[in-house]
């Protein structure tokens, strides 16, 4: 929450509402210069303002409209001011004695106005340009300068007080600059060495109840130079000058982003009848007392907990405050020892965690309409305790809530739980959010249903608009390349003849947002946010296992050039070959993202079409895989509904005794998902499924006592669209 502006004249309103444009393209990714966007307008595919601009991006579009609001009308109430004013009315109606006086002291006040603007743009240019300098520099003392200066900076601008000192500490011989940042509830000391070395960070709470080394830790991680070390000079002395590495920098973005975070519930807390830390603090708790449930009912099985339950909590590990670890890559997980980070996790060694978790940090900010609840000082958690679940009926300052939605046959825990729903206050414009780590693309039917959490009015209609008809879709943004390319080429295996599968996709635009946080009003909501994250999480990593290429294009042009050698000369003494190396044109559709992903193909061994369906289950994100074989292109999908599950294991079980009795190659479901979940990738899967029904190809012609190559009668396709084995011409 920036400081109030005391702005008071048209040209600092409009320097205000310049900034805030400025503010808001710089997280918008976008140019803030008209050569920039120049060049932005003339690339083919520029990064689309549609997939952040709404209410889940980066910028509270809402707030950035009020203020926008408030600067346009106190600019208006200045000049409805200045045209009812003395000045105004000497001029148009006075006496002609006094009139040119007046114009002349119009003038002039003209005038002034534009050096006092012209002066205003050189000064600010100035300040760019010594910061750039003293960033660039090498020279400790220069370097303690930018640093001091530039946290003094964002700290003055998130309504906080900033007093510096020059001293001595025990620890150091040199001299130490110790900054206090102040607030009604936190108090930051940073102390700096004469040569730009942080020694220390502390960060104070009135109560001490709050008190959190983790915080100290945080922060002082962010200001550290990044190059872990300093050149320092023969001299010992205490005017001994420590020269940083030319790499040396400091994550100013991150310091700035967590000192926020605190700065808000601070300034909210001056601004309100509320503990705002109290209510931040009682989520944490109620974050690990979920935890600790699950831990007992799964009998301390961590993997099962994160994968399937409330997430892992964590304290001030990315943002002050609690957050959630819900999802990683399995391929991050294979080495994970689950012991260890179960033991890093109730010592609360966030440094010891090396998984890149997808996390949710808990925060606030402010709101136009807020619909959340406060607890009071006495209530230690919105979570009723076991016992409490039993015993307590009714509040004073609120509702006690069922959650019918945190249990389900899937679910570890088996027993609705039960929550304090505080009453809403609407004279309070705060509320919580949940900022995601890092940014999730996910489909727009999914944000929809992320946007209704916050029960504020607009937030889920304002999702489908502002769209854009070069947008990138949801395929074309989890690619994240060169969207011209028409196939992916992947190959597996490293024998000679390996069968090298191409990937494309149904372009058929599916809309999509890039989510960066998600505001809510309740702490029983961030498991349905959990949820709905896990599925399109799978559903994202699914679909971008399909294009990944194993090789360059330079590296295939090599490989083909070197079959070409050594298949040698043909009968006639030409030079004519062709690559018999098998192709399989795979085509990857999506028909309703996140609860579906199709694969179609043409088997090389049974010359038979096939199509992989994977429907992701929106309760456990746990993907279920079936194989249908023999069709036509032209028939519709088998299996699909939208509710995302089959008509089951009567339906698969007639289905597939049907496909042995016609002789057909098939696989087991159940089998097929095993494999699935087991490499997380689906041209692993595809290579799996081809190499079986080349095991089954081969078994059949044994037993028919056949000597020939195998032949089903089909003719093979040659055409990539229509998911054939693509033949190489003769050259």
């Amino acid at each position: 929450m920036p400081n109030s502006s005391n702005a008071t004249t048209v040209q600092e309103h409009l320097r205000d509402l310049h900034t805030l444009v400025e503010d808001s393209l710089k997280q918008w990714n976008l140019s803030t210069n008209a050569t920039a966007a120049t060049a932005l307008v003339g690339q083919a595919h520029p990064n689309r303002l549609s997939h952040e601009l709404h209410p889940l991006g980066p910028v509270q579009v809402g707030m950035l409209q009020k203020d926008f609001k408030e600067k346009i009308a106190a600019i208006r109430a200045i000049c409805l001011s200045f045209a009812q004013g003395p000045l105004h009315q000497s001029i148009n109606v006075g006496d002609a004695s006094s009139t040119s006086a007046f114009k002349k002291y119009s003038t002039l006040l003209k005038e002034e106005t534009q050096l006092e603007e012209a002066l205003s743009s050189v000064k600010a240019s100035m300040t760019q340009c010594q910061n750039t300098l003293r960033a660039a520099s090498q020279d400790g003392g220069i370097k303690k300068d930018h640093l001091l200066g530039s946290i003094k900076d964002m700290a003055t601008g998130l309504g906080l007080e900033c007093y510096l000192d020059t001293g001595s500490r025990p620890y150091s011989a040199l001299p130490v600059s110790i900054l206090t940042i102040g607030g009604i509830v936190i108090v930051v000391d940073i102390e700096v060495e004469s040569t730009g070395a942080i020694l220390r960070v502390k960060v104070s709470f009135f109560p001490e109840i709050h008190q959190d080394e983790r915080v100290d830790r945080l922060l002082a991680h962010n200001l550290r130079c990044k190059c872990g070390k300093l050149l320092q000079t023969e001299d010992k002395s205490a005017t001994a000058n420590l020269l940083h590495l030319p790499d040396c920098s400091r994550d100013f973005d991150a310091f700035s982003k967590n000192l926020k975070a605190l700065a808000i519930l601070d300034n909210f807390q001056k601004k309100y009848p509320v503990d705002f830390f109290h209510n931040i603090r009682a989520m944490d708790l109620d974050l690990k007392e979920l935890f600790r449930r699950e831990m007992l009912l799964t009998n301390n099985n961590i993997e099962r907990v994160f994968k399937h339950g409330h997430g892992i909590p964590m304290t001030h590990a990315v943002l002050p405050g609690p957050s959630v670890a819900y999802w990683a890559p399995k391929s991050e997980l294979l080495d994970v020892s689950w012991s260890a980070l179960e033991m890093a996790i109730e010592q609360g060694a966030n440094e010891k965690v090396k998984i890149p978790f997808h996390r949710i940090s808990i925060t606030m900010e402010e709101s136009t309409a807020s619909a959340s609840g406060y607890l009071p000082a006495d209530r230690a958690g919105f979570l009723l305790s076991e016992e409490e679940t039993q015993t307590l009926s009714g509040l004073s300052y609120g509702s006690i809530m069922n959650d019918q939605g945190s249990v389900a046959a899937s679910t570890i825990l088996q027993q609705p739980l039960r929550w304090v729903v505080p009453t809403a206050d609407s004279t309070i414009e705060a509320t919580y959010v949940a900022v995601l780590h890092p940014p999730v693309v996910v489909s727009e039917d999914l944000a929809k249903q992320l946007a209704a959490l916050s029960n504020q009015a607009g937030f889920n209609t304002t999702m489908g608009m502002n769209r854009d008809q070069g947008y990138l879709s949801l395929q074309e943004l989890l690619v994240n390349r060169a969207i011209e390319q028409t196939q992916w080429e992947i190959v597996l295996d490293q024998e000679p003849n390996a069968v090298r599968q191409l990937f494309s996709f149904d372009r058929t635009k599916c809309e999509a947002r890039l989510l960066h946080r998600i505001p809510f009003t309740h702490i029983s909501q961030v498991y349905m946010c959990t949820k709905l994250l896990r599925q399109q999480m799978v559903f994202n990593a699914l679909f971008q296992s399909c294009f990944k290429e194993t090789s360059s294009p330079e590296e295939i042009k090599k490989r083909l050039a070197a079959a070409q050698s050594e298949n040698g000369e043909d009968n006639d003494g030409s030079n004519n070959t062709v690559d018999t190396t098998p192709e399989v044109a795979i085509i990857i559709q999506t028909p309703q993202p996140p609860n579906i992903i199709l694969a179609s193909f043409i088997n090389p061994f049974t010359e038979t079409s096939m199509r992989i369906e994977i429907v992701i289950d929106p309760v456990t994100a746990s993907p279920t895989v079936r194989l249908d074989t023999g069709m036509s292109h032209s028939s519709p999908m088998m299996g699909f509904h939208a509710g995302g599950e089959f008509q089951h294991m009567q339906q698969q079980d007639q289905y597939m005794q049907h496909q042995q009795q016609q002789d057909v190659f098939v696989v087991d479901s159940i089998k097929l998902t095993q494999v699935l979940l087991l490499c997380d990738s689906i041209p692993i899967l595809v290579r799996w499924i081809l190499k079986r029904s080349f095991a089954w190809m081969k078994e059949r012609h044994q037993l028919m006592g056949r000597s020939g190559s195998m032949h089903s009668g089909r003719r093979p396709s040659s055409h990539p669209e229509d998911g054939g084995i693509l033949k190489r011409p003769r050259v």
